[in-house]
């Protein structure tokens, strides 16, 4: 019974990854969808752990050079808060009853609240949705930040801001997102 389950499972992974290739090659808006799912099926199965025990292995065996990763960024909070009302990630739905994906991360905050810059950067675009006005910003060629739910904003598009200058100020939520080069990424650490 574990092999048939293994089987079945690894035949659905297969399937859904060749879909969302599929997808990927069909427009930007799809691809933005198709990502996130590809990533987290990544690793939901472990892919990153096997890998990162395969490059120990080739460490040990003293077949890999590892080059040191270094900046001198630190990167603060965007805002005091409350509580994370809703993580990036997978969420059900209940309204819909569906499998939703959240690729920022929920804050709680009391309205008003002052909103910095994670890093020094310059403002993308600054846009409007059904949460609130929120910021983008670019901090180097290939990571991002966006600051969603503001009920004000005093920055200006194009414009250079500082890590200590302040975006805006909050209503009730504060929603925050991280991106790169390969999408949304997980927020989380920087609030624990």
């Amino acid at each position: 019974m574990m092999v048939r389950s293994f089987k079945l499972r690894m035949l659905l992974v297969i399937f859904l990854v060749a879909a969302a290739g599929l997808a990927m090659q069909s427009g930007e808006s799809s691809r933005r969808i198709a990502e996130p799912v590809i990533r987290f099926m990544l690793k939901d199965y472990g892919v990153e752990q096997k890998i990162a025990s395969f490059i120990d292995n080739l460490r040990d065996q003293g077949r890999l050079d590892l080059v040191p990763a270094r900046s001198n960024s630190t990167l603060t909070l965007p805002c005091e808060y409350i509580a994370v009302k809703k993580n990036y990630g997978w969420h059900w739905n209940s309204k819909t009853h569906k499998q939703e994906f959240s690729p920022g991360i929920y804050l709680e905050v009391n309205r008003n609240t002052a909103v910095n810059p994670i890093l020094d950067g310059r403002v993308i675009e600054i846009s409007s949705n059904k949460e609130g006005r929120q910021v983008l910003l670019e901090h180097n060629e290939n990571f991002y930040s966006l600051y969603g739910g503001l009920d004000e904003v005093f920055v200006e598009e194009g414009k250079e801001v500082a890590a200590d200058s302040l975006i805006g100020k909050t209503g009730k939520t504060l929603y925050f997102e991280i991106r790169n080069q390969d999408g949304p990424q997980d927020p989380t650490p920087l609030f624990e």
